[in-house]
């Protein structure tokens, strides 16, 4: 019986895979794939926030930076987050004006800001982000666009506080430097915490560390505070990247042995498939090696504001 179900199985992947329209209908979802990239419909975003309560996609922050990940368990990952968020809020300083989250994810800072008695305003182009920050957090606004793309005439200087949380690294900053400056108010902040390449690279995932720092002085912004915390957020990695090596590879590898053994016949066939998510998942793994990323990358909590001219009286 299994064995009949396992042919029809093939046949009709087969017919499927043969067939001109459905040909068709894969070049142009193909083809489309830009259109429908991760800034329209981040689902692995989507799959984070399932994970993990609290509506926070960014590395947590952890107190103990020792801390083992055989230890560690999914409620420290929730502390941490909160720990993070709650550092990144302790930079705000006007509380009467609205504090702008720039990649507001799924809302997690947001909600700390609301339970504070601040002001936010959620800001991402991702619309699953956006449909699950009106839903939850009904009376803040949400804007769906990209940062660059606001329209900058409705938000001249709105904000007393920008807030760009791990959104940083996607920004462009000959667009976005300007853009900040014009929807802050007089004296308002920019509190920035993300990551940065120590060293210059071509890599284009995140900024350049001290590129970024004279990008920011020649637009006439100065740093106030700053703090590397790449310490304090590298354990969430080592947590991750422990139930990648330890769990998720090794099992992966379990299923595939099982599948040629229980089906050799749709093994074959989709043998090339399954070679590409092996090496799709051995490519990943060094993004998630925690002494790989303290190594090429600082992470770095911010805060900035507009340069006051020499020339202006005292």
């Amino acid at each position: 019986m299994a064995k009949i179900k396992a042919s029809a199985f093939v046949t009709s992947a087969l017919s499927r895979a043969l067939h001109p329209g459905h040909l068709w209908r894969a070049a142009v979802l193909q083809r489309n794939r830009k259109r429908d990239s991760r800034s329209h419909d981040d689902v692995q975003l989507k799959l984070y926030s399932e994970m993990l309560p609290g509506d926070f996609l960014h590395f947590g922050y952890f107190e103990d930076v020792d801390r083992l990940p055989e230890d560690m368990s999914l409620n420290e990952i929730a502390a941490a987050q909160n720990r993070y968020a709650e550092l990144v809020l302790d930079q705000v300083v006007c509380r009467e004006s609205p504090v702008l989250d720039v990649g507001c994810g799924m809302g997690g800072l947001c909600r700390m800001m609301l339970d504070r008695g601040m002001n936010p305003v959620a800001l991402t182009p991702d619309r699953l982000q956006v449909a699950h920050v009106s839903r939850r957090f009904p009376g803040i606004q949400v804007i769906k666009s990209k940062f660059e793309k606001l329209p900058v005439a409705d938000h001249v200087a709105r904000y007393g506080t920008v807030i760009t949380s791990e959104s940083l690294q996607y920004l462009k900053l000959d667009q976005a430097l300007p853009l900040l400056e014009q929807v802050l108010k007089p004296g308002g902040r920019w509190i920035a915490c993300d990551y940065f390449y120590r060293q210059p690279t071509e890599e284009k995932s995140c900024h350049q560390w001290d590129a970024f720092n004279e990008k920011l002085t020649a637009a006439g912004w100065r740093v106030t505070h700053q703090r590397e915390i790449t310490p304090n957020v590298v354990p969430t990695l080592r947590y991750v990247h422990m139930w990648a090596t330890r769990f998720g590879i090794p099992l992966m590898q379990f299923v595939f042995v099982k599948f040629r053994k229980k089906n050799p016949g749709l093994h074959y066939v989709f043998e090339n498939v399954l070679a590409m998510l092996q090496k799709l998942a051995d490519e990943n793994l060094p993004t998630i090696d925690p002494v790989a990323f303290a190594e090429r990358h600082k992470y770095m909590l911010l805060v900035m504001e507009r340069a006051i001219s020499s020339s202006a009286p005292a």
